[in-house]
């Protein structure tokens, strides 16, 4: 189901995504990291991942998501260091300060990206780009002189979006709507957000190779084309804001890329109880229970060491933290122990809101959920190391918080 809201206006929407921010975070902090290729990774041995580049790696050809061996590779002068997700949740917040100062009609999209809804006086071309100065302005004087952003002001949130990415970094770019045609003549199919390669390919095939010609459809014929999906690409296209019915959270979980310490089966074996420690700490926050547990595991074998394994169980609801790692053991012990452990991940699934819990097990469960909460208290207290399973040991810094995709999370802690 889809809602949009009323005829489109210039000016409605002000979208400011933080230019590098990780790596830039870095540059800040560390003056001798500044003008130089870095790369931000959760572990920064060759088989870590880069989840984050300064503006000067991407220079040199460096991608999101490449190992950091193959970003050496590329950029041999790349300096890799480790993420510090407290480090840069502390400036996500100084960030949210300057924007509330502009605007009461803030909402947070994620850790480096923000909207503004732009109402009333501030509603026209020259308030609108006054404010996305201003904003520029005080996050360099009062939060990092290193910090740049990007700033894209339309009709909705996707063409503000699509206006500040074209033109990163650091720029202002706004887009009207008489302006639509000539806009999307100066764009690819990818540039446009919610399209990657795979759609973009999909989209050639049936005759839509430009982001021009896209806008060019009609509804019809991307109804046709699309299905449900055509509607909300005609409309948003159009400027029209497309407000989706998104489903509630379905699976909580937590993964990890085990340091080269870490990959024997035993050894793994602790990272798995810090992972569903974390997990269910996690349940217990939102209030859900589980009703399922996966465990998907990757062997560092021959390269690409893309080796995957994955098993799935059913079971009664839970939330404490004794029963999710019961029953996590019962999977990893499925795999063989000379197998060198690459990556763990631990994903609960059938999550339904409060208890939902077997009569039959109630007591046992509140016992182990009364411990588990007990211990939850201790570490918001004292932090993740303070008290931790016997079973852990050696392992208690292993699998510490990341930054996740979408809204962020405010239970971010040094581990």
């Amino acid at each position: 189901m889809i809602e949009y809201g009323q005829k489109p206006e210039d000016f409605t929407i002000l979208f400011l995504d933080m230019d590098a921010f990780f790596a830039s975070v870095e540059q800040q902090v560390q003056p001798n990291l500044r003008e130089k290729p870095v790369g931000v990774a959760p572990y920064i041995g060759n088989t870590g991942c880069v989840i984050a580049k300064s503006q000067q790696a991407k220079i040199y050809g460096v991608k999101t998501g490449c190992s950091v061996e193959q970003a050496k590779a590329i950029c041999p002068q790349i300096k890799i260091v480790q993420s510090r997700p407290a480090l840069y949740y502390f400036y996500h917040q100084q960030i949210i300060k300057i924007l509330e100062s502009h605007s009461p009609f803030l909402k947070i999209l994620s850790i480096d990206e923000f909207k503004i809804t732009l109402t009333g006086p501030d509603q026209n071309f020259k308030t609108a780009l006054q404010m996305a100065k201003a904003i520029k302005q005080d996050i360099t004087e009062k939060v990092g002189d290193y910090l740049t952003c990007s700033v894209g002001i339309g009709p909705n949130l996707f063409l503000a979006k699509v206006a500040a990415e074209s033109k990163k970094p650091n720029t202002i770019a706004i887009v009207k709507l008489k302006d639509l045609a000539s806009f999307y003549q100066g764009l690819k199919l990818t540039d446009l957000t919610g399209i990657n390669s795979k759609m973009a390919a999909n989209l050639k095939n049936i005759g839509i190779a430009t982001p021009f010609a896209f806008y060019s459809k009609t509804l019809p014929q991307l109804s046709r084309f699309l299905g449900h999906l055509g509607k909300v690409w005609f409309l948003q296209l159009r400027g029209y804001e497309i407000e989706q019915a998104y489903s509630a959270t379905k699976t909580l979980g937590h993964s990890h890329v085990l340091a080269p310490q870490f990959r024997q089966y035993y050894q793994a074996r602790k990272v798995l109880v810090k992972l569903c420690q974390k997990v269910a700490a996690r349940l217990r926050a939102g209030g859900f229970a589980a009703g399922g547990v996966c465990l998907t595991a990757r062997f560092l074998e021959n390269k690409p060491y893309h080796s995957g394994w994955q098993k799935v169980m059913k079971t009664a609801a839970f939330s404490d933290s004794q029963t999710l790692l019961s029953h996590a053991l019962k999977l990893f012990q499925q795999i063989a122990k000379n197998k060198k452990i690459l990556y763990l991940s631990v994903t609960t699934f059938n999550l339904t809101q409060g208890r939902g819990v077997q009569i039959s097990l109630f007591a046992n469960f509140e016992k182990s959920k009364a411990v588990s909460e007990a211990l939850d208290k201790i570490t918001d207290r004292f932090g993740a190391q303070a008290v931790f399973p016997a079973s852990m040991s050696g392992a208690q810094s292993s699998a510490p918080d990341r930054i996740p995709f979408g809204q962020p999370r405010y239970d971010i802690k040094n581990q």
